[in-house]
């Protein structure tokens, strides 16, 4: 089969240059896009200069509105030039004389609260409980205590949490949120009584 395309080049004299007209026209053309661009952005940037005065005479303002709002402004901001605070009067009277006493009962209320309280961390919550064990399978390599609860809502639907925990203090629950949050697993916080 014969090749036509290569004849066509073949058929072309590649020993003459193409004019300079054409190639002049060639960047003529091209340069003349970007004044067309650059002339249409400034004759619309005119244009709008000259229509928004035309826009302004459309929406006359009433004179006698500006003079009574300047009235109120004036006649207000030389009352209220300088805010009012009271609460530097009512701090005065509120203050609190606190005993030495009171620092030891608040640390004795703190360590009541800690021994009353647990800490357990959720890591998942589903509707069946086989998801529920698998993923506490998944988390068992994280040498932690892992269970799976079943509670029951409102709307007597049934969720199976996953958790982590009972931790007696915040130290211990902190250790575990690190390296769940090393693996990329999110948690939450749950705080209950002490049975």
């Amino acid at each position: 089969m014969l090749n036509f395309g290569a004849l066509k080049d073949m058929t072309r004299d590649y020993a003459k240059k193409p004019s300079k007209i054409r190639t002049t026209m060639r960047i003529r053309k091209k340069g003349s896009a970007k004044v067309d661009r650059l002339g249409f952005l400034i004759i619309g940037i005119f244009f709008g200069i000259l229509a928004s005065p035309l826009l302004e005479l459309s929406n006359p303002i009433n004179q006698n509105e500006i003079v009574k709002s300047d009235e109120f402004l004036g006649s207000k901001a030389t009352n209220d030039m300088m805010p009012e605070f009271e609460f530097y009067t009512l701090l005065k009277d509120a203050e609190v004389i606190v005993s030495e006493d009171s620092d030891t009962n608040i640390n004795t209320v703190k360590k009541n609260e800690a021994s009353v309280d647990i800490f357990m961390l959720q890591v998942g919550s589903f509707k069946t409980n086989l998801e529920a064990e698998i993923f506490r399978k998944k988390l068992a390599l994280l040498n932690l205590n892992i269970s799976v609860e079943v509670v029951t809502t409102k709307n007597n639907e049934v969720w199976n949490r996953v958790v982590i925990g009972p931790f007696s203090n915040l130290v211990e629950m902190n250790k575990a949120q690190k390296v769940l949050d090393g693996n990329k697993i999110d948690s939450l916080l749950l705080k209950r009584k002490k049975l």
